[in-house]
This record gives structure tokens, sequence and C-alpha cells, in this order.
């Protein structure tokens, strides 16, 4: 079965719930369709807020939100530079950058150059954003650091180096083991305090 199949099949299964079609009906004057699937989700996406974390509370002015421990780290993070690219609300400047995960392999993903056949795009990827950070592993584009902890010691190391690899924002900083544990412990405030509630869904 293909994704096309598939994405057919996800359809008719919701349009074979008379709930989800009067919901559909009401909302898009039409049955379910691929395309008012995928913009019903986004609308639900966009109602999620992820504005309320430690880190939050303590920039709202809340000294007390952070521990004194992910105090330091803000600070040691700010020192050594990583928010040359993890900057701004979203701790992410947009941009494309090659740490070198996965240029060690046979036939690596070289990342942005696949749009813009720019040599110097090779195994460059979007930054990630740190929020919800502890909670998204495995980390980089292939999932090859397993844990958050992994994930900073390539980082603290100055990535992986390849040809390309971006050297103006990266370089390596050797952190105590509490310092590096303080890092840890910021990142950690990056944690959205969200709960979800399942809403009752059409059955028939």
């Amino acid at each position: 079965m293909g994704v096309g199949d598939k994405t057919a099949d996800i359809v008719a299964k919701i349009n074979a719930l008379q709930g989800y079609r009067a919901q559909f009906q009401k909302v898009f004057q039409s049955d379910a369709t691929a395309e008012n699937m995928m913009k019903a989700i986004a609308a639900f996406e966009r109602t999620i807020i992820g504005g309320n974390t430690a880190w939050d509370r303590f920039r709202a002015g809340d000294r007390s939100a952070l521990s004194a421990s992910a105090a330091r780290g803000w600070n040691i993070f700010q020192a050594i530079k990583c928010n040359n690219c993890h900057d701004g609300i979203l701790f992410t400047d947009q941009q494309y950058h090659n740490i070198g995960i996965g240029m060690d392999q046979k036939d690596p993903d070289v990342g942005r150059f696949k749009v813009t056949n720019k040599p110097e795009d090779t195994g460059a990827f979007k930054t990630p954003t740190l929020r919800d950070i502890a909670k998204s592993a495995p980390y980089f584009h292939d999932g090859s650091a397993k844990t958050l902890e992994e994930a900073v010691d390539i980082m603290l190391a100055g990535g992986k180096p390849n040809e390309h690899l971006d050297k103006k924002n990266l370089e390596a900083h050797k952190l105590l083991p509490e310092q590096r544990e303080d890092v840890l412990n910021f990142l950690r405030s990056l944690t959205v305090d969200c709960t979800l509630s399942n809403p009752p869904l059409p059955q028939k």
C-alpha cells in the first residue's frame, strides 16, 4: 500500500464516523479530505502554547522559578556562545548549520545541499528549538544521540570534524562535571508544563 492509499484509507475511516463527518461539514462544509484534515490538525496545534516553563517564569520575574544550578547553566550557555544559534524565544536562529552529524557515514545525508546545491550547505540542518528538549530524544536529524547528555557532549566537543563543519559557531569547550550538569539543568528548565486531556471522540 502506497502513501496515497494510506491517506485515502484514513480519510475513508474518518468519514465513516458520523460524528466526524458532521464536524467536518460544520467547519469545512464538506466531508473530511486529506487537505481539510491537515488544516484541522494545524488549527489544533496552534492552540498549544508552549510558554509555561520554569525558564519562562524566571524571565517573567519569578527568580525562584529556576534552580541555582539551572541559573548557572544559563550563564554558561551564553558564555560558551550556544546562543549563537540557539537564540530568541524559540532558542533557534532558524538557520542551517553543519555540526558533523552523520558526515562520517559512507553516504551521508547532505542536508540543505539537496535544496541549494551550494557546497557550503553540505551536511547543514536547521537549528532545532531547545524548548522541551529534555523530552524530545533521540537527538539530531538522524536520531544518533539517544540521550540529552550525549547530545550535549557532542556539542561541547565542537561538533564532529568534517570538511564543512560550521567553525564560525562551533568550538570545543571543556567544562567541569558540575558545569556540564548546570547546562543540562538549564536545558531541562525549558520543559513545558503542559497536560493535554483527551476529549470525547466520535465512536459512530
